[in-house]
């Protein structure tokens, strides 16, 4: 199985856009995001067989889910529920995570993501100090910026 894992900013755009699209350029943490952003990033998902994500990064995205207008986040935290129905999730134990040479750097989300990264044919990401981290393993990431780039310049 094809298989991409994905992190928390760009599930925090997913559940957002999925939720309600006009969403997107108001929601805090998607503010930087455009409803084309969220087209394409599906788009590119769609080439996988299998999703994953972990645990660590779906608290993170639960938190940056709810730091928005209160009446949207019981809508949000519903669909990150159903969302997460369609994935896979990954589990590292802390002891694994806070003895990793890069917690110091990356922080407990980050380093778990990049563990979990050297299990799966691809990772997405935004953030470019984890981009770094994993394309430093030789392992196949995507930075989104770099997806974005090709439309947002044109």
């Amino acid at each position: 199985m094809n298989s991409v894992l994905v992190d928390t900013n760009l599930l925090v755009l997913l559940i957002v856009g999925t939720a309600d699209r006009k969403l997107i350029a108001r929601h805090r943490r998607t503010r930087e995001f455009t409803e084309r952003d969220y087209d394409e990033l599906w788009r590119y998902l769609e080439g996988y067989d299998e999703m994953w994500v972990t645990v660590h990064c779906l608290a993170e995205t639960s938190n940056l889910l709810k730091q928005t207008n209160s009446r949207a986040v019981p809508g949000l935290l519903r669909h990150l529920a159903a969302f997460c129905a369609g994935t896979r999730e990954s589990y590292l134990p802390k002891d694994r995570l806070v003895t990793d040479e890069r917690f110091l750097r990356l922080g407990v989300a980050d380093t778990g993501f990049v563990q979990k990264a050297k299990r799966v044919d691809c990772s997405i990401t935004v953030d470019l100090d984890l981009y770094l981290a994993i394309e430093e393993l030789g392992r196949k990431v995507v930075n989104f910026n770099h997806i974005r780039a090709s439309y947002l310049v044109s």
